[in-house]
């Protein structure tokens, strides 16, 4: 369940300094299609592909495609990772969301050597380098991360749509009939 925290933590990396004073004042909601890329600590590439809808302040819905056909969930508080092919759910409570905007709001952004910003960011969370790319326009274009296994993650992001009209309804998950609930004890 650990990976599934760290993706909430990826998530709020990416939404949290869009809805952040710094970037974007106005921005509340987003969608975007994302190429996420793993790569091992000997070189191996694996990458998926998907789509993100994301509401201030903590919701978010990742749909992966095919091969990988995953669906996470991240609305009050819990995290919901459903995957179809194994007729399996993962719920679980995110202890991290209480602070999680209080650490992103302290991600800094890098200077070129007049001082300007680069429209990287950066910001470290249990030990956890994040580096988050902005277009000039303060949009996300990738998110990155190395994990404790020494993966690097990268996602890289497509398509914006910013303050997309998104229904609270779009971030509950609704388990289907026959589906094992998997909860943390």
């Amino acid at each position: 369940m650990k990976k599934y925290c760290t993706m909430y933590v990826f998530v709020m990396c990416l939404i949290a300094p869009l809805f952040g004073a710094q970037i974007q004042k106005n921005l509340k909601s987003l969608e975007a299609d994302f190429e996420q890329i793993i790569i091992t600590q000997d070189g191996a590439e694996a990458s998926y592909f998907g789509t993100l809808q994301a509401k201030a302040p903590n919701k978010a819905k990742w749909i992966y495609e095919p091969p990988m056909q995953k669906e996470v969930y991240v609305n009050e508080g819990k995290i919901s990772v459903y995957e179809p092919p194994l007729k399996q759910v993962h719920i679980s409570e995110l202890t991290t969301q209480s602070d999680i905007f209080e650490i992103l709001d302290k991600a800094t952004p890098e200077l070129d050597s007049n001082g300007k910003p680069t429209g990287k960011y950066t910001t470290t969370i249990d030990d956890t380098l994040y580096a988050i790319v902005l277009d000039s326009k303060g949009m996300p274009l990738e998110i990155s991360y190395e994990d404790s296994l020494q993966q690097t993650t990268r996602i890289v992001f497509s398509h914006h749509k910013i303050n997309p009209k998104l229904v609270d309804s779009l971030f509950v998950f609704n388990p289907p009939q026959g589906v094992d609930i998997i909860t943390p004890k």
